[in-house]
């Protein structure tokens, strides 16, 4: 009789730490995300890094001279 009582304390004493682990980690998970959202505004490339695009140049073969 006594290791029913036992037993069942400690279900739900594993729920409640279960429950509390699982609450912790979302907290870490959407401080986690919300760090990565802030990181590209605080830190941004400088300008020498971008990278250069060149306007395109036509390069047509029908433009050569006819001899």
């Amino acid at each position: 009789m006594t290791l029913m009582v036992a037993g069942g304390c400690t279900d739900r004493e594993a729920e409640a730490k279960k429950a509390r682990e699982e609450a912790e980690a979302k907290a870490r998970a959407e401080a986690a995300r919300k760090e990565m959202d802030a990181l590209p505004k605080v830190f941004k490339n400088p300008d020498y890094l971008k990278k250069v695009e060149y306007p395109e140049t036509p390069t047509s073969s029908n433009t050569s001279p006819k001899k």
